[in-house]
């Protein structure tokens, strides 16, 4: 789960990693399979760059040029839904929510039992919202829908990906790594040692061979066809 922490007071900002810190490596002693990444941001320009990877926000902002409230207002009108939660500290603008902002509260100091429960109902909302495949560029992340990817390759012992919609990223880890977040779309299949591959985008297997649907060919391994079976 990607966590942004978005306050403009460095000690509370501070705090909340702290916790949150805490808390997740108690839940990975739990459940290795759900990591948790948190990134901090001191005021709103880089979190708005990419406020999509995030699953979960804290956020509180009283001295930079919008606030809270205005903040969160332009995440939920830019299409976020990931859950928010206002943090009040020293100054609160909780009252200036409204319903259709959705957004928890979690006042300041912050207790590790309401922070816990913060944690849970973020990750229930992650589980109930269509997953995302994550695409580790050399740069950043890609983010993308299940229908969205095509294939990957080994080139050189690092995955290439391939998007529908033409895009290519090249990543920073190998094809095994990239697939074992692939497990979660059934119809993404490896095929060793070289290629991941989306069963929908199949046009045809042969003896040794899958074509795709943009005119890909490639070599597969025998034992693997009967995997690759198109999609109608």
């Amino acid at each position: 789960m990607h966590i942004a922490v978005c306050m403009d007071i460095a000690a509370d900002r501070k705090q909340l990693e702290r916790l949150l810190g805490r808390s997740a490596d108690r839940r990975l002693e739990k459940d290795p399979s759900v990591p948790y990444y948190v990134q901090s941001f001191g005021n709103k320009e880089a979190l708005l760059l990419r406020p999509f990877m995030y699953d979960l926000f804290f956020i509180d902002l009283t001295a930079d040029t919008i606030d809270s409230v205005e903040l969160i207002r332009n995440l939920r009108a830019m299409g976020v839904s990931a859950t928010i939660v206002l943090c009040p500290g020293s100054v609160d603008l909780s009252g200036k929510l409204s319903e259709e902002d959705n957004v928890l509260i979690l006042r300041q100091p912050i207790k590790e039992a309401e922070l816990e429960d913060v944690l849970d109902k973020a990750l229930a909302d992650v589980q109930e919202r269509e997953p995302k495949l994550d695409i580790r560029g050399q740069r950043d992340t890609v983010h993308v829908k299940e229908d969205e990817f095509l294939y990957a390759k080994r080139v050189d012992d690092i995955a290439d990906v391939y998007l529908a919609d033409g895009r290519k990223i090249h990543c920073f880890e190998s094809i095994d790594k990239f697939y074992l977040r692939c497990k979660k779309f059934p119809d993404i299949l490896y095929m060793p040692p070289d290629l991941v591959v989306h069963s929908r985008y199949i046009m045809s297997t042969g003896f040794g061979k899958v074509e795709l649907k943009n005119g890909e060919k490639f070599r597969v391994s025998n034992k693997y066809i009967k995997k690759l079976k198109p999609k109608r």
